[in-house]
């Protein structure tokens, strides 16, 4: 079964913050880097954080590869941890856009 994966944008509100405020705090506390992406022992931990990976039309550039943050159950447990937030629960189902799905793979930097 795959792993039960948060955005940020899904996470953010999870942890009583917005999501500019979380990316910010997760940057400080050395998880993600500059990009957004996860950093050191974070990168590759899929038990934590996953790497969805995708591409979008940009009307300039053309087909653009991207790479989006993702926590998983324990990971939004471990965050909220690290970063000294106090959460009672996570959401009992989670539901997925209805959008192409990303494929998951370890960032590449």
């Amino acid at each position: 079964m795959p792993h039960r994966t948060y955005t940020l944008d899904q996470a953010a509100p999870l942890l009583n913050l917005g999501r500019n405020t979380l990316a910010r705090r997760l940057r400080q506390a050395g998880v993600l880097g500059d990009d957004n992406l996860p950093v050191d022992r974070y990168r590759g931990n899929t038990r934590l954080v996953l790497v969805a990976t995708g591409v979008y039309w940009h009307p300039v550039c053309g087909w653009t590869h991207y790479g989006r943050t993702e926590l998983t159950d324990a990971g939004l447990d471990h965050i909220a941890d690290r970063l000294g937030i106090a959460i009672d629960h996570l959401p009992a189902h989670h539901t997925r856009r209805t959008v192409t799905q990303p494929h998951h793979a370890r960032s590449a930097s």
